[in-house]
């Protein structure tokens, strides 16, 4: 009886997915490479029959249970632990998607697997879908790949997805690459802010950060990893997609950056946030005409973190969070969500005042 009920609910879903199919909240898409698929060791999130799945061998939704099918894994990822901290207070959620494992995003070009993997997905199951989620970005990293060639290539594929999708107001999640233990040098932070912005660009686009997460090995997320990433994920919809105003997110938001008159201190101010905590000087630095400035000291307040760097910073300059291939990326609000990587303009004036604040339209994000 009870497994009854939960397809009789899934027809109703399915139901009203096609009569309303210019928006559907409930249905996700996933794509993305290694970490979309999903790497770490199962078992995932117990099974909850509010959430499903679509199979692709079979055509039909099945409850979602890592490995989830279709997604090209055989262990578990952030998507399951994201629509089950959403179920509860939403209702049912439908997924589906297509993923791959170290693909550059022209993977996803018209014609070349990718594409041809995810699309009829989408033409089948994805009428309407509300939601698309997307993580990749590590094969982008490479030298000679520049912000604005991953930019142009982001958006033409999230319009080619909410094209296949007829729902041209599909709000799109970026997760924002996390890091790298490998000691090679690349664009990861070049990678992390074009995907930022991205989303500052697309008022349909909110930034989820990877960072901060613990790890399996030298880019995947563990266990813990994800399921933390997915509840900030479940956050995330649930106060953009759902209207739950009162849930805590966004993480903290650089939305100022003042250094004082000798050019010996920063006071950085994060908005959406009442008390910062796993403030680290490594996750900060400077780019300024002479290179890169190192920060030697961090000093939080409640809203605020004062930085001391290495020697005067010649303006103009960038402040970093989330500075270099593996930052520690700790900074965290009071409900756990982690601050997005972000490079913000250095500003002179006043130092701003450690109060909580509500971001500006795009501003950190």
């Amino acid at each position: 009886m009870h497994r009854l009920r939960y397809l009789l609910c899934l027809t109703s879903i399915l139901i009203s997915a096609k009569a309303n199919a210019d928006d559907n909240p409930h249905l996700w898409i996933l794509s993305g490479q290694s970490n979309a698929c999903g790497r770490a060791k199962l078992p995932g999130p117990p099974a909850d029959e509010r959430v499903a799945m679509f199979n692709p061998e079979t055509g039909e939704f099945v409850v979602a249970q890592d490995p989830l099918p279709g997604m090209g894994t055989t262990g578990t990822g952030p998507w399951v632990a994201a629509a089950q901290t959403v179920a509860p207070l939403a209702g049912d959620i439908l997924m589906l998607g297509f993923a791959s494992g170290g693909k550059p995003i022209s993977y996803w070009h018209p014609g070349n697997p990718g594409h041809v993997g995810l699309m009829p997905r989408i033409k089948k199951a994805g009428q309407g879908a509300g939601v698309f989620l997307w993580y990749q970005g590590e094969n982008n990293t490479i030298p000679g790949t520049s912000a604005a060639d991953y930019m142009k290539e982001l958006q033409e594929h999230i319009a080619r997805v909410r094209q296949q999708a007829n729902n041209p107001q599909m709000l799109v999640v970026v997760v924002q690459l996390g890091p790298d233990t490998r000691a090679e040098n690349s664009g990861y932070m070049t990678l992390r802010e074009a995907q930022r912005q991205y989303v500052v660009g697309d008022p349909r686009a909110i930034l989820v950060p990877a960072l901060g997460r613990t790890l399996k090995d030298t880019v995947h997320l563990d266990n813990a990893g994800y399921r933390e990433l997915g509840a900030e994920i479940g956050r995330a919809l649930m106060r953009h997609r759902f209207g739950k105003t009162d849930v805590n997110w966004p993480g903290p938001v650089l939305d100022a950056a003042v250094i004082n008159e000798k050019r010996t201190s920063i006071v950085a101010h994060f908005a959406e946030v009442d008390e910062l905590a796993g403030c680290d000087a490594a996750d900060f630095a400077l780019i300024d005409e002479e290179g890169t400035v190192h920060c030697t000291m961090a000093t939080p307040g409640k809203t605020t973190v004062t930085l001391v760097p290495e020697r005067v910073v010649r303006l103009p300059a960038r402040l970093i969070y989330g500075f270099g291939q593996n930052p520690a990326a700790s900074l965290v609000d009071e409900a756990g969500n982690r601050a997005s990587a972000v490079q913000f303009p250095v500003a002179t004036g006043d130092a701003p005042e450690d109060a909580p604040s509500a971001a500006a339209n795009g501003a950190g994000k």
